[in-house]
């Protein structure tokens, strides 16, 4: 569990104009809720936010969230933000709060180690799910899932179903859905799977049979 303290501050104020004044003070609009409690709005400083998004577990990261003030403090995740597209700033968070081994939903990201025997060979790595979606204990969020790509031969994937799960991670994801693979070029990872790569690259090298047009009775041969 991480020892990060954000402290926030309950929030009188509501609308765009109170809020747009925040955030020119270095302060975000947030809410707090979950845990069979009220929603409270809350004001939160922007260097605490970009503080927790430092952390390892980035997002999924568990601190304590203390109201300014008060003796008031809880447990609590970053469940939602709201980023402004144009300065790339976040104007509005939503923070969930959690009791310490409560199962929570998160997405973990993907993280590739070692070099396939694969790719040595020819193939290229395919890597098009960079992040899995996960069920676990708050205080059991892992900050990545790491694959080990060294026994992948040509033609082999991973699917979400054969990456090892630390702890009591369930997976939330179609254990189908392919997370990394060694291709080889102009060969789709479902057609490596189904055949073998060899097979399917020497089906698409061979030359198509010329098409036979057959006529039915009556119809002119070239030169008659």
């Amino acid at each position: 569990m991480s020892d990060l303290v954000i402290e926030v501050e309950r929030r009188t104020s509501a609308g765009k104009g109170p809020s747009r004044r925040l955030r020119q003070r270095g302060l975000i609009p947030a809410v707090v809720y979950g845990g069979g409690k009220e929603t409270v709005p809350v004001v939160v400083d922007r260097h605490a936010v970009t503080e927790l998004l430092r952390q390892e577990t980035g997002r999924n990261t568990v601190f304590l969230l203390k109201m300014k003030g008060t003796k008031l403090e809880r447990l609590a995740m970053l469940r939602d933000a709201q980023v402004d597209p144009r300065t790339r700033q976040y104007v509005h968070l939503d923070f969930v709060r959690v009791m310490k081994g409560q199962r929570v939903k998160v997405e973990v990201p993907v993280h590739l180690h070692g070099e396939a025997p694969g790719v040595k060979v020819g193939g290229f790595l395919n890597w098009p799910t960079r992040s899995l979606s996960l069920e676990c204990p708050a205080d059991q969020i892992p900050a990545a899932i790491t694959i080990d790509l060294s026994n992948l031969e040509l033609g082999d994937h991973l699917a979400a179903g054969d990456v090892p799960l630390p702890g009591d991670a369930k997976l939330l994801e179609d254990p189908h859905t392919v997370v990394v693979a060694v291709e080889a070029h102009g060969v789709k990872v479902a057609e490596a799977a189904e055949g073998g790569v060899e097979e399917t690259a020497a089906a698409a090298e061979e030359p198509a049979e010329p098409e036979v047009i057959r006529r039915g009775k009556g119809a002119e041969e070239p030169g008659d």
